[in-house]
């Protein structure tokens, strides 16, 4: 797949829990980018049967629902060909991709980072929306919930703190604390209503994207790999199986000396892989994500897979 564009097409994911003010942020942000003559795409994740929130948006913008699911689960495939169909489309230089509440933002990263379309968009930007008053009372909900939350914010390039106009300056200082201690290395926006100036967010990025070398969203690092022609079966596997553990995901397409005209599917997930053989020639890359991997090593042992 190839993009004509010089430039490649940036990624906004919008994260945050249920109720903070993700779709009010997302509308004040199109405006924001409107501004600077961004031409932008919409993708909305809804976890139901129906698409509200996309009715609030600019009728102007074209907004794609990916509805009755949620891309961190089983979706990510219908993620893909959204953002591919959009590559072909030629006609946008930004995607926002609005997560569901119940998301954690690094499986759209994870899909983002797809063999298919890696080498047509920037490195995606994680900004999630904190409720001040929701996060501060998060232990009122389930363990699993207030891991949820955390996750959310532990994983994004930028905070932005809403719905300030509930609390006191007590409370702020709380907040804030607490959110640096779960995420110190991002830096954050106070905002009310979702409302800021988009050169706050334009210069929040530019310091990220320089503190971010080897496509690390604070220790989360994205490599690829192509092979030039079909590898060893054993040896491969034996590369999987001494991954280590720091190794969140692994996806692409490969093909084994065995049987060098089929085109092999593989994905690595939470220590398991996963693969079958496909009916169409793609790319022969893998795209391997996870927290603070040694790039040089693996791609070093990849090398030799290559050679061997």
């Amino acid at each position: 797949m190839k993009n004509n564009k010089s430039r490649k097409i940036s990624i906004s994911i919008i994260s945050g829990f249920l109720g903070s003010g993700k779709t009010t942020l997302l509308t004040h942000y199109i405006s924001e980018l409107l501004k600077i003559d961004e031409k932008i795409k919409v993708i909305m994740n809804e976890f139901g049967s129906f698409d509200v929130d996309s009715q609030n948006l600019d009728s102007n913008i074209e907004v794609r629902s990916i509805i009755n699911g949620c891309v961190c689960c089983d979706l990510k495939t219908d993620l893909i060909n959204q953002i591919q169909s959009l590559i072909q489309k030629d006609d946008c230089n930004h995607i926002i991709i609005e997560a569901t509440g119940v998301a954690n933002p690094i499986e759209i990263f994870a899909a983002c980072q797809d063999p298919t379309i890696v080498d047509n968009i920037d490195m995606p930007q994680i900004i999630s929306v904190v409720d001040v008053e929701r996060f501060l009372n998060r232990n009122d909900y389930t363990s699993s919930t207030q891991a949820l939350m955390e996750e959310q914010l532990e994983m994004s390039d930028l905070l932005v703190i809403n719905k300030m106009d509930c609390v006191d300056s007590e409370e702020i200082n709380k907040i804030e604390n607490e959110i640096n201690k779960i995420n110190p290395s991002a830096p954050h926006i106070l905002t009310t209503y979702g409302k800021f100036d988009i050169s706050q967010l334009r210069n929040q990025k530019d310091k990220t994207t320089k503190h971010h070398q080897h496509h690390h969203h604070h220790g989360i690092i994205s490599m690829k790999y192509t092979f030039t022609s079909p590898i060893d079966r054993q040896l491969f596997y034996q590369f999987i199986m001494q991954l280590p553990k720091n190794v969140l995901r692994l996806k692409g397409y490969i093909k084994f000396r065995d049987n060098p005209n089929e085109t092999i599917e593989f994905q690595y997930s939470y220590g398991l892989p996963d693969f079958g053989a496909i009916a169409k020639e793609m790319p022969l890359t893998i795209v391997i994500i996870g927290e603070h991997i040694d790039v040089n090593r693996l791609r070093n042992k990849l090398d030799m897979l290559q050679f061997t």
